[in-house]
Protein backbone atom coordinates (compact mmCIF):
# COMPACT_ATOMS: atom_id res chain seq x y z
CA UNK A 1 0.00 0.00 0.00
CA UNK A 2 1.47 3.33 -1.01
CA UNK A 3 1.19 6.46 1.06
CA UNK A 4 0.75 9.98 -0.32
CA UNK A 5 3.98 11.90 -0.48
CA UNK A 6 4.91 15.47 -1.24
CA UNK A 7 7.57 16.15 -3.81
CA UNK A 8 9.54 19.29 -4.47
CA UNK A 9 7.77 19.72 -7.83
CA UNK A 10 4.27 18.83 -6.69
CA UNK A 11 3.36 19.55 -3.04
CA UNK A 12 0.77 17.30 -1.46
CA UNK A 13 -2.81 18.57 -1.56
CA UNK A 14 -5.24 17.71 1.22
CA UNK A 15 -7.99 15.35 0.06
CA UNK A 16 -11.42 14.43 1.38
CA UNK A 17 -10.17 10.88 1.78
CA UNK A 18 -7.42 12.07 4.12
CA UNK A 19 -9.90 14.24 6.00
CA UNK A 20 -12.03 11.22 6.82
CA UNK A 21 -8.92 9.16 7.53
CA UNK A 22 -7.96 11.72 10.18
CA UNK A 23 -11.42 11.41 11.71
CA UNK A 24 -11.17 7.61 11.68
CA UNK A 25 -7.76 7.68 13.36
CA UNK A 26 -9.04 9.99 16.10
CA UNK A 27 -12.02 7.79 16.99
CA UNK A 28 -10.23 4.48 16.42
CA UNK A 29 -7.28 5.40 18.63
CA UNK A 30 -9.59 6.34 21.51
CA UNK A 31 -11.70 3.21 21.06
CA UNK A 32 -8.71 0.87 20.90
CA UNK A 33 -7.08 2.46 23.95
CA UNK A 34 -10.36 2.11 25.86
CA UNK A 35 -10.74 -1.54 24.86
CA UNK A 36 -7.12 -2.19 25.80
CA UNK A 37 -7.58 -0.67 29.24
CA UNK A 38 -10.84 -2.52 29.81
CA UNK A 39 -9.29 -5.85 28.80
CA UNK A 40 -6.05 -5.25 30.68
CA UNK A 41 -7.85 -4.27 33.86
CA UNK A 42 -10.81 -6.64 33.58
CA UNK A 43 -10.05 -8.07 37.04
CA UNK A 44 -9.72 -4.61 38.60
CA UNK A 45 -12.67 -2.38 39.42
CA UNK A 46 -12.16 0.70 37.22
CA UNK A 47 -15.00 3.16 36.63
CA UNK A 48 -16.00 3.79 33.04
CA UNK A 49 -15.47 7.54 33.54
CA UNK A 50 -11.78 7.01 34.32
CA UNK A 51 -11.42 4.64 31.37
CA UNK A 52 -13.01 7.32 29.20
CA UNK A 53 -10.65 9.99 30.51
CA UNK A 54 -7.54 7.90 29.88
CA UNK A 55 -8.81 6.76 26.48
CA UNK A 56 -9.36 10.29 25.18
CA UNK A 57 -6.09 11.58 26.66
CA UNK A 58 -3.97 8.78 25.23
CA UNK A 59 -5.97 8.48 22.01
CA UNK A 60 -5.80 12.24 21.54
CA UNK A 61 -2.04 12.19 22.00
CA UNK A 62 -1.73 9.39 19.42
CA UNK A 63 -3.87 11.40 17.01
CA UNK A 64 -1.74 14.52 17.41
CA UNK A 65 1.42 12.46 16.86
CA UNK A 66 -0.12 11.22 13.60
CA UNK A 67 -0.83 14.84 12.60
CA UNK A 68 2.79 15.72 13.39
CA UNK A 69 4.00 12.90 11.12
CA UNK A 70 1.77 14.27 8.33
CA UNK A 71 3.33 17.71 8.74
CA UNK A 72 6.81 16.21 8.66
CA UNK A 73 5.98 14.10 5.60
CA UNK A 74 4.23 16.73 3.51
CA UNK A 75 6.34 19.74 4.46
CA UNK A 76 5.64 23.44 5.09
CA UNK A 77 3.13 23.70 2.23
CA UNK A 78 0.79 21.40 4.18
CA UNK A 79 0.49 23.74 7.17
CA UNK A 80 -1.82 26.36 5.60
CA UNK A 81 -3.93 23.59 4.08
CA UNK A 82 -5.02 22.55 7.57
CA UNK A 83 -5.22 26.13 8.82
CA UNK A 84 -1.91 26.32 10.67
CA UNK A 85 -1.20 29.89 9.64
CA UNK A 86 -1.77 33.46 10.77
CA UNK A 87 -5.30 34.82 10.77
CA UNK A 88 -6.27 37.00 7.83
CA UNK A 89 -8.40 39.04 10.24
CA UNK A 90 -6.88 41.84 12.30
CA UNK A 91 -6.15 41.01 15.93
CA UNK A 92 -8.66 43.54 17.31
CA UNK A 93 -11.42 42.19 15.06
CA UNK A 94 -10.52 38.62 16.00
CA UNK A 95 -10.86 39.38 19.70
CA UNK A 96 -14.25 40.98 19.11
CA UNK A 97 -15.46 38.07 16.97
CA UNK A 98 -14.36 35.51 19.55
CA UNK A 99 -16.03 37.49 22.34
CA UNK A 100 -19.32 37.83 20.45
CA UNK A 101 -19.36 34.18 19.39
CA UNK A 102 -18.71 33.03 22.96
CA UNK A 103 -21.66 35.09 24.20
CA UNK A 104 -23.95 34.02 21.36
CA UNK A 105 -23.21 30.29 21.51
CA UNK A 106 -23.41 30.04 25.29
CA UNK A 107 -26.63 32.06 25.32
CA UNK A 108 -28.20 29.74 22.73
CA UNK A 109 -26.95 26.72 24.68
CA UNK A 110 -28.48 28.14 27.86
CA UNK A 111 -31.84 28.67 26.11
CA UNK A 112 -31.83 25.09 24.87
CA UNK A 113 -30.74 23.42 28.09
CA UNK A 114 -32.42 25.64 30.66
CA UNK A 115 -35.64 26.63 28.89
CA UNK A 116 -36.46 24.27 26.01
CA UNK A 117 -35.46 20.96 27.64
CA UNK A 118 -37.43 21.58 30.88
CA UNK A 119 -40.52 22.28 28.78
CA UNK A 120 -40.34 18.71 27.47
CA UNK A 121 -39.58 17.31 30.91
CA UNK A 122 -35.81 17.01 30.58
CA UNK A 123 -34.13 18.64 33.59
CA UNK A 124 -30.57 18.34 34.86
CA UNK A 125 -29.13 16.94 31.63
CA UNK A 126 -25.34 17.32 31.53
CA UNK A 127 -22.77 16.50 28.88
CA UNK A 128 -20.21 13.74 28.94
CA UNK A 129 -17.46 16.07 30.11
CA UNK A 130 -19.55 17.34 33.00
CA UNK A 131 -20.39 13.77 34.01
CA UNK A 132 -16.69 12.94 34.00
CA UNK A 133 -15.87 15.99 36.12
CA UNK A 134 -18.60 15.18 38.65
CA UNK A 135 -17.26 11.65 39.06
CA UNK A 136 -13.65 12.77 39.49
CA UNK A 137 -14.59 15.43 42.03
CA UNK A 138 -16.61 12.86 43.97
CA UNK A 139 -13.64 10.48 44.10
CA UNK A 140 -11.27 13.27 45.15
CA UNK A 141 -8.56 12.08 42.75
CA UNK A 142 -5.96 14.81 42.24
CA UNK A 143 -4.41 12.95 39.31
CA UNK A 144 -7.83 12.45 37.78
CA UNK A 145 -8.67 16.13 38.17
CA UNK A 146 -5.36 17.16 36.60
CA UNK A 147 -6.00 14.78 33.71
CA UNK A 148 -9.48 16.19 33.23
CA UNK A 149 -8.27 19.78 32.93
CA UNK A 150 -5.45 18.78 30.57
CA UNK A 151 -8.06 17.06 28.43
CA UNK A 152 -10.69 19.81 28.61
CA UNK A 153 -8.39 22.78 28.12
CA UNK A 154 -5.56 21.46 25.93
CA UNK A 155 -5.72 18.00 24.36
CA UNK A 156 -9.45 18.00 23.58
CA UNK A 157 -9.70 21.40 21.87
CA UNK A 158 -6.44 20.99 19.93
CA UNK A 159 -7.24 17.46 18.78
CA UNK A 160 -10.85 18.16 17.78
CA UNK A 161 -10.14 21.41 15.97
CA UNK A 162 -7.17 19.99 14.07
CA UNK A 163 -9.21 16.98 12.93
CA UNK A 164 -12.69 18.45 12.44
CA UNK A 165 -11.78 21.91 11.20
CA UNK A 166 -8.18 21.56 10.03
CA UNK A 167 -8.51 18.29 8.15
CA UNK A 168 -12.17 17.51 7.51
CA UNK A 169 -13.72 20.94 6.97
CA UNK A 170 -10.74 22.10 4.93
CA UNK A 171 -10.84 18.97 2.77
CA UNK A 172 -14.61 19.14 2.20
CA UNK A 173 -14.38 22.85 1.34
CA UNK A 174 -12.24 21.88 -1.67
CA UNK A 175 -15.18 19.92 -3.12
CA UNK A 176 -18.23 21.96 -2.08
CA UNK A 177 -19.32 25.39 -0.84
CA UNK A 178 -17.74 26.23 2.51
CA UNK A 179 -21.06 26.35 4.35
CA UNK A 180 -21.76 22.83 3.16
CA UNK A 181 -18.40 21.76 4.57
CA UNK A 182 -19.21 23.44 7.88
CA UNK A 183 -22.62 21.76 8.15
CA UNK A 184 -21.32 18.27 7.33
CA UNK A 185 -18.40 18.67 9.72
CA UNK A 186 -20.74 19.93 12.44
CA UNK A 187 -23.09 16.97 12.02
CA UNK A 188 -20.16 14.60 12.50
CA UNK A 189 -18.83 16.65 15.42
CA UNK A 190 -22.28 16.53 17.02
CA UNK A 191 -22.55 12.77 16.52
CA UNK A 192 -19.25 12.29 18.32
CA UNK A 193 -20.54 13.81 21.55
CA UNK A 194 -23.18 12.83 24.05
CA UNK A 195 -25.78 12.53 25.35
CA UNK A 196 -27.82 12.71 22.16
CA UNK A 197 -30.38 15.04 23.70
CA UNK A 198 -27.66 17.71 23.80
CA UNK A 199 -26.75 17.28 20.13
CA UNK A 200 -28.30 20.65 19.14
CA UNK A 201 -25.88 22.39 21.52
CA UNK A 202 -22.86 20.63 20.08
CA UNK A 203 -24.07 21.44 16.58
CA UNK A 204 -24.35 25.14 17.43
CA UNK A 205 -20.85 25.23 18.87
CA UNK A 206 -19.37 23.42 15.88
CA UNK A 207 -21.05 25.70 13.34
CA UNK A 208 -19.72 28.75 15.21
CA UNK A 209 -16.19 27.38 15.41
CA UNK A 210 -16.34 26.29 11.77
CA UNK A 211 -17.46 29.76 10.74
CA UNK A 212 -14.68 31.56 12.58
CA UNK A 213 -12.17 29.14 11.06
CA UNK A 214 -13.57 29.87 7.60
CA UNK A 215 -13.55 33.62 8.28
CA UNK A 216 -10.05 33.82 9.77
CA UNK A 217 -8.40 30.97 7.82
CA UNK A 218 -6.53 30.21 11.03
CA UNK A 219 -6.94 27.06 13.09
CA UNK A 220 -5.41 28.89 16.05
CA UNK A 221 -8.55 31.01 16.39
CA UNK A 222 -10.84 27.97 16.33
CA UNK A 223 -8.67 26.25 18.94
CA UNK A 224 -8.68 29.38 21.12
CA UNK A 225 -12.48 29.76 21.13
CA UNK A 226 -12.91 26.03 21.79
CA UNK A 227 -10.52 26.29 24.75
CA UNK A 228 -12.36 29.33 26.11
CA UNK A 229 -15.73 27.56 25.80
CA UNK A 230 -14.39 24.57 27.73
CA UNK A 231 -12.83 26.91 30.27
CA UNK A 232 -16.22 28.54 30.85
CA UNK A 233 -17.88 25.21 31.61
CA UNK A 234 -14.92 24.15 33.75
CA UNK A 235 -15.21 27.29 35.87
CA UNK A 236 -18.97 26.80 36.19
CA UNK A 237 -18.40 23.21 37.35
CA UNK A 238 -15.62 24.07 39.82
CA UNK A 239 -17.56 26.96 41.34
CA UNK A 240 -20.78 24.97 41.47
CA UNK A 241 -22.77 27.76 39.85
CA UNK A 242 -26.36 26.78 39.09
CA UNK A 243 -26.68 28.88 35.97
CA UNK A 244 -27.48 25.80 33.93
CA UNK A 245 -30.56 23.81 34.94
Amino acid sequence: MTTPQATSSQPYRLTVKRGFLALLIMFASQTLVGLGISFGLKFVQVDTQMIGLISVLVGGTITLIWVWTDIRRFGPSFLPQIGLQKSIVKASQTVMLVFLLLIATHFLAWIYRSIILPIVGQVGIIGGGSQMFAYIRETGSIIGMAGFFILALIVGPVMEEVIFRGYLQSALARRMPEWGAILITSLLFMAGHGPTILWPMYFIYSVAWGWIFMHSRSLKIAIAIHMLSNLFYSVVAVMGWKILV
